[in-house]
């Protein structure tokens, strides 16, 4: 049987997993920062924030998918970890964008929860992952909580999929310590 597109779905916004998706996470924290008042520089990302404020259940998803399409165009086919800084420094100004640093496992894991008890506020984490598929490769997440267990919050809360999920926190920190300890951090 093959996979043609007259037997294929299409998929739609809605039913489309989003983890993983740096835009879905970048648009969803812009989201959350613009919405404690702090704007992005981008006029696209301000209007985007603004209708998705102001929609209805409705509409919701669709303005969602709008803002991450407004985040791809903003922050352009460069997904390195250095390009993100530097498009979010861009976006928020060279002091609004931290980083979780440490000598060690337990330094990183106390600025973890350091960070979250003081701004209750997800950070953004390139971890190593597997795939559905098998293969294994870079995988942005929003990290929401950290205790002895890491909670990676749904990176696009707009539709009807729930994509949050746990993982050990010993598992987690291997994750990203093999992706280079890459964490994007909110200072307010």
């Amino acid at each position: 049987m093959s996979d043609s597109p007259a037997t294929t779905p299409d998929p739609t916004p809605s039913t489309t997993a989003k983890a993983g998706d740096l835009g879905a996470a970048l648009a969803t924290w812009i989201y959350m920062v613009d919405d404690g008042g702090h704007r992005p520089a981008d006029a696209g990302l301000v209007a985007a924030c603004d209708a998705l404020r102001s929609g209805t259940a409705d509409n919701a998803d669709a303005l969602g998918q709008a803002l991450v399409d407004a985040v791809a165009k903003s922050l352009g086919t460069d997904h390195s970890a250095a390009a993100v800084r530097a498009w979010l420094n861009a976006q928020l100004g060279d002091t609004r964008v931290g980083s979780i640093e440490g000598e060690s496992r337990d330094d990183r894991t106390r600025q973890m929860r350091a960070y979250q008890f003081r701004t209750s506020m997800p950070f953004v984490a390139l971890i190593i992952d597997r795939f559905p598929d098998g293969s294994v490769g870079p995988h942005w997440v929003m990290v929401e909580r950290v205790t002895d267990q890491v909670t990676c919050m749904d990176p696009y809360p707009w539709d009807d999929l729930d994509e949050e999920y746990s993982q050990p926190l010993v598992e987690f920190m291997v994750k990203w310590e093999l992706a280079g300890c890459e964490a994007l951090t909110f200072l307010a």
